[in-house]
């Protein structure tokens, strides 16, 4: 997070006034227009999942799709990812926040009091059929639909046809457990002067949390007790951590550095061979000249369990006291259609839409990336290989602040991994606390 960053402690304070406060305007507010409606609506998509959200948005401005007398424009408005929760909860602690946003699935627990449940403003019974059973349990929580869902973005193996060519490797069969992804990474290494792999593109904090995450849990270790205090300092925790520590030391798979985006950089000039990145990733790299592939990341030693991390874009709306119910409603008519009507988010940007008919649309499986990437994202889903970050109460889960330590431990800025381990469960739990 930036440097200007609102406090978690601060943010809590409000959202518990805001439980109060947002509820009473809210019931008495008047708002919209007899002659239209423009749904503001926030959201933090860039890379190439920017464009395709533009184009849906223009597309609902043109076709006017909602069954009303009123003509209904969407005004988008988005921020970088860094800033986003940020600027939203400056704007919710004004009091005017926007009719819709985009929010992280993790998120609908501790930000209950910010937003209104969708079953306020629509039907949730009829539409649930809308969606598939794993997306909307995601956003489903205490008996609540504190959103309707977009999509699951989990992650997934990237690599580098050419540089696996080059390292004597069959860039047609890539790994498909420890023993391979270890020969792998080791061939780059010896054989190459390329890297071999990068935990994250960005070589960021919470980028570095769901590689890590993923290799924790596929040895079956946990992240939360049902308390919500970190355990992932067991065995599987500390193993991953010495694994990680490995592979920018003895291993020389890349090189001690904490400087943002080096993997993005150095897959993208190819000179890295593998990276683990979210769905997303395919609408950046179908840009580029990289001849990649792409894998399972189901390669973790001493693995017991497939588990591959995943979280959820969903549509909420937040607590607004210049909107009034019929508003509200066309609001809540706008989100579905957004996440019901919109193939492209699945075929351009890269993501398992969580509307069942979209997963069985031409547009969807006539993808250019479908048999490369989505195909094996729906077979993950099928075998329920997909686990989530848990929706905490409190403190920010995406928080940069929370995972610093991953990153630090990747640079060898501690002593040990041990060190690095000890104070990643330091760091979560005073997050928790604030």
């Amino acid at each position: 997070m930036t440097s200007n960053r609102i406090s978690s402690k601060s943010r809590r304070r409000f959202i518990k006034a805001a439980g109060v406060a947002g509820t009473a305007s809210i019931a008495g507010c008047i708002g919209g227009g007899s002659s239209g409606y423009t749904i503001s609506f926030w959201e933090l998509f860039s890379g190439g999942e920017g464009p395709v959200m533009e184009d849906i948005v223009q597309k609902f401005n043109d076709e006017q799709p909602l069954d009303v007398d009123e003509e209904v424009t969407i005004d988008r408005q988005r921020t970088p990812w860094d800033q986003y929760y940020n600027n939203l909860y400056t704007t919710l602690a004004g009091g005017s926040g926007p009719d819709l946003a985009v929010m992280h699935a993790a998120y609908l627990r501790a930000w209950n009091k910010t937003i209104v449940p969708m079953d306020n403003y629509i039907d949730t019974g009829e539409i649930e059929g809308d969606y598939l059973d794993n997306h909307w349990d995601l956003v489903s929580v205490e008996g609540e639909t504190r959103a309707l869902p977009m999509d699951l973005h989990p992650v997934g193996m990237y690599y580098n046809k050419a540089i696996f060519e080059e390292a004597g490797l069959d860039p047609e069969s890539p790994p498909t457990n420890w023993e391979e992804f270890k020969a792998a990474g080791d061939a780059i290494a010896e054989e190459t002067d390329k890297w071999a792999f990068s935990q994250t593109p960005y070589n960021d904090g919470f980028g570095t949390w769901r590689t890590w995450s993923t290799f924790v849990k596929q040895q079956g270790g946990e992240l939360f007790d049902s308390d919500w205090n970190p355990t992932f300092d067991g065995q599987a925790g500390q193993d991953t951590s010495e694994l990680f520590w490995n592979m920018t030391g003895d291993m020389e798979w890349s090189p001690q550095t904490t400087e943002a985006d080096w993997g993005a950089n150095a897959f993208e000039n190819g000179d890295l061979g593998m990276t683990m990145n979210g769905t997303w990733y395919v609408a950046t790299l179908e840009e580029s000249d990289i001849d990649w592939g792409f894998f399972k990341p189901t390669i973790a030693p001493n693995k017991t369990q497939d588990q591959v991390w995943t979280d959820g874009h969903t549509i909420v709306m937040p607590r607004s006291q210049d909107r009034d119910d019929k508003k509200s409603e066309i609001a809540a008519e706008v989100a579905h259609w957004l996440t019901t009507e919109n193939p492209e988010w699945g075929a351009r940007a890269g993501h398992l839409p969580a509307a069942a008919d979209i997963r069985e649309s031409e547009v969807f499986q006539n993808a250019s990336f479908y048999d490369k990437t989505l195909s094996k994202y729906l077979e993950m889903a099928e075998e329920d290989m997909y686990f989530y970050h848990p929706k905490v109460p409190n403190g920010d889960p995406n928080s940069e602040s929370w995972y610093q330590w991953l990153l630090d431990m990747w640079g060898h800025n501690y002593e040990s991994s041990q060190e690095a381990l000890n104070d990643g469960v330091s760091m979560v739990n005073k997050g928790l606390e604030e």
